[in-house]
C-alpha cells in the first residue's frame, strides 16, 4: 500500500512539474515574441556611387594650317581634342609634347592610348604624298591616360615615319615600319620599348592586322610579299604575295577570319586602284576579289556590326560604298556631304561611324565631321572639330566624366555692332497757299486766273497759325502727300453795286474752289528716335489765301480775291475751300485754274 501511494505521489509530482513547465512556456512566449519584434537597430551601408564611363574619340595631331602674314600655311599640329559621343560635340584637350603627323595610335588594355612616331614638319609637296625627304622624323612616343591625360614622353630605338602600332594578346604593342625593317615592342607595365625580330623588307605606309590566331599580318609598304609576325617566337616569316605592291590601301579583318586588302596605289595616291585582294590565313595565300565602284587611295574601311565593310573617301568626289562578304560584291550607299581623303573613321558604340577631317579636293585640311548611320545608309553632319586637320589619329576610349584634362571651351566674344544714331528730322507740313485774283473780262465767262501775286487789301492782316507736322516716332516709311489747290470757277461772276458805292463781286454756287491732294505720295525712309519739330507762327496777309491741312485730314483755307474795276477796289470775295484727298493727280478740266503749292512752285493751267 505504501509502495502504491509512493508511486502515485511520484506520478502526481511529475505531472505537476510538466504543468509548471507548460505554464512557463506559455507565459514566456509573448515576451519572446515582443523581443523578436524589436530587434536592435542596425546601420544601413551607404551605396557607393558608380561613376559611369563615357565613350569619347581621342583625336591627335595631323596636318593643319597656321596664319602667316601672307595668309595661311600648312603646319604640323600638336593639338588634341575629343569627340563626346553622348553630347555630339568636339572639346579641346591639353596638347602633346611634340607636333605629330604621319604617326599612329592604339588603345592599350588599361584604356590608355599609345601615340608613336611621325614627323614634326610638313613634307612638301603634300599633293604628291612623298616618302620621307626631311630628317625631322620622330622617335618619341607619348601615352595618354584616361585618368590623368598626357604623361612624360618615352622613346623608341629608331625614328619612324608612318609606323603601325598593333596591340598583341599579351598587352604589348608591336611597332613596325616607318622606313626601316627594325621592329620594337612596347611594354605597358615597364613603359619602355625593346627590340624584337626584323622584317624581311623595309616598309613605309604598310598595314598591320592581327589575325584570329594572334599573329600579325604585315602587307604592302615596300614589297608585294606579305609577312607574318609570331609573338610566341618574336620572329617574322614571309607568307603569300599580292598581285602588286600597295601603299595608301586598307586592310580589314572580316568576321570569317579573312583579310580584305582594298584600293591603294603602287607608288602614289595619284595612281589609285579599284582592285581588292583577300588573304586567307588557312592557306597563306592572296586571292583577287571584286572591284570597287571607284578607284581609291587614302580612304578608310570600317567593319560594321552587320558584317558589312564601309569604304569612304579616297576618290575625287564624296562617294562611299559597302562591301557585302555574303555576296562578295560592292554596292553604293549614301554620299558624304564633303569629299575627303586622309581622314579618320571610327566605329562608335551605337554602330554609327564618325568620319572626321581629312583633305578636300583642293588639298586643304577640313574641320568638318560626319556620321554614317548603317540603318538609313546616309551621312549627316556631326559638327566641326576645334581645328581643321588631316592625317590625324582617332581612337575610341572610355573615360570617367567629367575629365579634368578637358580644356574649357573658349567663349566667343560678341562683335560690337555699330548702331546708327537716328537724327530727328522734322517733316515739313504740307500747306497749300492759293492767291487767285479775279479780273473782269468782257466775256460772259470770265477766266479765273490762279496765278498768285501780291495785292494790297484794305482789311487788317489776320495771323494764321501753321500747325506743326506730325513725325513718326519709329523708323517707318512715311507717305508725304503734296496737296494741290484747284479752283473751279462757276458759270459767271455777278457784279453788283453796294450802297456805299462799292462794287461787290459775288461768286455763284459753282465757284467753290476745291483743294485736291493730287500729288503722288513720296515714300521716304525717316529714321527718328526722338523727333522734334518747331511750330512756326507767321503773320500771313489775308490777301494770300492759305489752305492749312488739319490732323483730321480736312484742310480749310480763306481765299480773298480783290478785283479792281476801273481802278476802284472792291470788297473781297471770300471762299471756304474743302480738302478732298485723292490718291492720284487728275487732269484739270477745261476752264480750270490749278495752283501747285509744292515747294512754292507755281503751275499755269494749260490754255
Amino acid at each position: 500500500m505504501t509502495t502504491r501511494l509512493g508511486r502515485n505521489s511520484r506520478v502526481l509530482a511529475a505531472l505537476s512539474l510538466a504543468l509548471l513547465m507548460v505554464g512557463l512556456c506559455v507565459t514566456g512566449a509573448p515576451a519572446r515574441t515582443r523581443h523578436r519584434r524589436r530587434p536592435p537597430p542596425t546601420l544601413t551601408p551607404t551605396a557607393t556611387p558608380t561613376v559611369a564611363l563615357r565613350p569619347v574619340v581621342l583625336i591627335t595631331g595631323g596636318t593643319g594650317t597656321v596664319d602667316v602674314p601672307t595668309g595661311q600655311s600648312p603646319a604640323v599640329l600638336d593639338s588634341v581634342e575629343i569627340y563626346d559621343v553622348e553630347n555630339g560635340q568636339f572639346l579641346p584637350v591639353e596638347k602633346m609634347d611634340s607636333r605629330r603627323d604621319h604617326h599612329d595610335a592604339c588603345r592599350l588594355t588599361d584604356g590608355s592610348v599609345l601615340i608613336v612616331g611621325g614627323v614634326d614638319a610638313v613634307l612638301v609637296p603634300t599633293i604628291m604624298f612623298p616618302g620621307p625627304a626631311m630628317p625631322w622624323i620622330l622617335k618619341s612616343a607619348e601615352v595618354f591616360s584616361a585618368e590623368e591625360g598626357f604623361g612624360k614622353s618615352v622613346f623608341m630605338a629608331d625614328p619612324r615615319d608612318e609606323p603601325t602600332a598593333t596591340v598583341l594578346r599579351d598587352g604589348k604593342v608591336l611597332v613596325v615600319g616607318g622606313s626601316t625593317d627594325a621592329t620594337e615592342l612596347y611594354d605597358p607595365k615597364t613603359g619602355a620599348f625593346a627590340a624584337t625580330g626584323k622584317m624581311e623588307f623595309s616598309r613605309y605606309r604598310q598595314t598591320a592586322t592581327m589575325l584570329t590566331d594572334g599573329k600579325v599580318l604585315i602587307v604592302g609598304g615596300g614589297d608585294r610579299k606579305a609577312e607574318l609576325y609570331n609573338s610566341a617566337t618574336g620572329k617574322f616569316s614571309v607568307t603569300g604575295s599580292m598581285s602588286s605592291d600597295r601603299i595608301y590601301h586598307t586592310a580589314t579583318l572580316l568576321s570569317d577570319g579573312r583579310v580584305m586588302i582594298a584600293g591603294g596605289s603602287p607608288y602614289s595616291r595619284n595612281a589609285a586602284l579599284d582592285t581588292t585582294e583577300f588573304y586567307s590565313p588557312k592557306g597563306g595565300l592572296f586571292k583577287s576579289g571584286a572591284k570597287m565602284k571607284e578607284s581609291r587611295a587614302g580612304h578608310t574601311a570600317t567593319l560594321l556590326k552587320n558584317d558589312l565593310v564601309l569604304i569612304v573617301g579616297g576618290h575625287n568626289d564624296n562617294s562611299a560604298e559597302l562591301y557585302n562578304p555574303a555576296k562578295a560584291s560592292f554596292e553604293s550607299t549614301g554620299a558624304m556631304n564633303t569629299g575627303r581623303y586622309g581622314h579618320s573613321a571610327t566605329l562608335l558604340p551605337d554602330g554609327k561611324v564618325l568620319i572626321a577631317g581629312g583633305f578636300d579636293m583642293t588639298f586643304k585640311p577640313l574641320e568638318s565631321a560626319e556620321l554614317y548611320d548603317p540603318q538609313t545608309g546616309k551621312f549627316t553632319s556631326a559638327g566641326a572639330m576645334t581645328v581643321a586637320r588631316a592625317n590625324h589619329t582617332a581612337t575610341l576610349i572610355y573615360v570617367r566624366w567629367p575629365a579634368k584634362w578637358v580644356l574649357p571651351t573658349p567663349t566667343a566674344t560678341p562683335t560690337p555692332t555699330s548702331t546708327e544714331t537716328a537724327t530727328a528730322t522734322p517733316t515739313a507740313s504740307a500747306t497749300a497757299t492759293l492767291t487767285p485774283t479775279s479780273v473782269a473780262t468782257p466775256s460772259g465767262k470770265p477766266h479765273a486766273s490762279a496765278k498768285p501775286f501780291a495785292t494790297s487789301a484794305r482789311k487788317s492782316p489776320i495771323p494764321v497759325i501753321v500747325k506743326k507736322a506730325e513725325t513718326p516716332k519709329s523708323p517707318t516709311k512715311t507717305e508725304t502727300s503734296t496737296p494741290r489747290a484747284t479752283v473751279t470757277p462757276g458759270e459767271s461772276v455777278t457784279i453788283s453795286p453796294t450802297p456805299s458805292g462799292r462794287v461787290t463781286a459775288t461768286a455763284t454756287a459753282g465757284t467753290t474752289p476745291e483743294i485736291e491732294n493730287t500729288a503722288s505720295p513720296t515714300i521716304s525712309q525717316v529714321s527718328t528716335d526722338t523727333p522734334t519739330a518747331t511750330p512756326t507762327t507767321s503773320e500771313v496777309p489775308t490777301d494770300t489765301p492759305t489752305a492749312t491741312p488739319t490732323t483730321s485730314g480736312a484742310a480749310t483755307g480763306t481765299t480773298t480775291a480783290a478785283p479792281t474795276i476801273g481802278g476802284f477796289a472792291t470788297d473781297t470775295v471770300t471762299a471756304t475751300p474743302t480738302s478732298t484727298p485723292a490718291p492720284a493727280a487728275s487732269p484739270a478740266a477745261p476752264g480750270q485754274a490749278t495752283a501747285n503749292a509744292t515747294s512754292g512752285a507755281e503751275t499755269e493751267p494749260a490754255p
